[in-house]
């Protein structure tokens, strides 16, 4: 998937429940998750995972970003790899194995 003059690509889950901004050092996901943790008094609906695997939840809204729907299948994005499920979708930095897996559930991150 080819980046925005910007460095991102921006991607919605088949379901339209999560939409990303990806770039070479993150990841940075919004959703109505379930039970999330409270950010400034507000329960967070964004969290961003480095290519380091560091992770942080916030409490924001990406904006009108111009998502690219995906299918359950694996794409490559600007270093790293998705694998988009009926599930949840699971983002791999293809350089430090870190990444996480994100539904409305949740996010593990690894």
């Amino acid at each position: 998937m080819p980046p925005s003059d910007t460095g991102y690509v921006y991607i919605e889950t088949k379901s339209g429940l999560t939409r990303c901004q990806i770039n070479a050092q993150a990841i940075g996901c919004e959703s109505d998750f379930t039970n999330p943790p409270v950010v400034n008094g507000e329960p967070a609906n964004g969290v961003e995972v480095t290519a380091s695997g560091s992770v942080r939840w916030i409490a924001g809204n990406l904006g009108d970003i111009p998502t690219t729907p995906l299918d359950y299948a694996t794409y490559h994005a600007v270093g790293w790899t998705i694998d988009a499920s009926p599930d949840g979708t699971r983002f791999t930095n293809d350089g430090t194995s870190h990444g996480m897996f994100i539904s409305t559930e949740g996010v593990k991150v690894f």
